[in-house]
């Protein structure tokens, strides 16, 4: 059972830790589920993200690592890290609002007034400084994980985050979304505080233009 996939029936409505009574589905992605929980202790709602595949533990346990190094109003909070029988938890801030994604499909084509979209990104660029400056490349810089908070952008979902280093960094092709990923990476570079940047004028240029950058799609590469 230990390499069973993990679901959202094993977790609702289940106290977890002793702690962290789980409420409702949020979202969900290729490498886990994000619940809305109460902290029975501190009566609060946080945001519980469970590792839905067993295979991916051990990037869980590395996005947990990083993210609780980190301390800035642009970067999602993490609370806690522990295991159970049901899997892998990090459990976060909860950031009321909507993903920058989900208000582009409100929007329609294009998309928000150039003059929006660009304070998006720069408050994008401000958490990409600050992880940057802590030698932590995102390596999934997208709409979706962009929530627009009533303070601003926050950004979120580690899971793909690595430590800048040159040589840990090969051989992560195909790591992130496709449609923000720089041509370079698609093509065997190594991940870098610039391909991110690049992650983040695709996201610029979606909501302007309609479509991320063309040479931003791998498969026209």
């Amino acid at each position: 059972r230990i390499n069973e996939p993990r679901t959202a029936s094993q977790v609702l409505g289940r106290t977890l830790r002793e702690r962290y009574r789980v409420l409702e589905p949020i979202s969900s992605g290729a490498m886990g589920a994000v619940y809305r929980a109460i902290d029975v202790e501190t009566d609060t709602e946080v945001a519980l993200k469970q590792c839905t595949n067993p295979h991916h533990d051990q990037r869980f346990e590395a996005e947990a690592r990083l993210l609780g190094s980190l301390q800035h109003p642009r970067v999602v909070r993490i609370i806690d890290h522990f295991a159970a029988l049901s899997g892998q938890y990090l459990v976060m801030d909860l950031v009321r609002g909507i993903d920058l994604g989900v208000l582009l499909k409100q929007r329609g084509q294009p998309g928000l007034p150039a003059d929006q979209a660009i304070e998006y990104v720069r408050q994008t660029c401000e958490a990409l400084q600050y992880v940057h400056d802590q030698q932590i490349v995102h390596r999934d810089v997208k709409p979706q994980n962009l929530i627009l908070s009533a303070s601003g952008v926050i950004l979120v979902d580690f899971g793909f985050a690595r430590l800048l280093d040159p040589v840990q960094a090969q051989g992560t092709v195909g790591s992130g979304t496709p449609r923000f990923m720089a041509p370079a990476v698609c093509a065997g570079a190594n991940v870098s505080a610039r391909t991110a940047l690049f992650s983040a004028a695709a996201t610029l240029s979606t909501p302007i233009a309609g479509r991320p950058p063309v040479d931003a799609d791998h498969t026209k590469l």
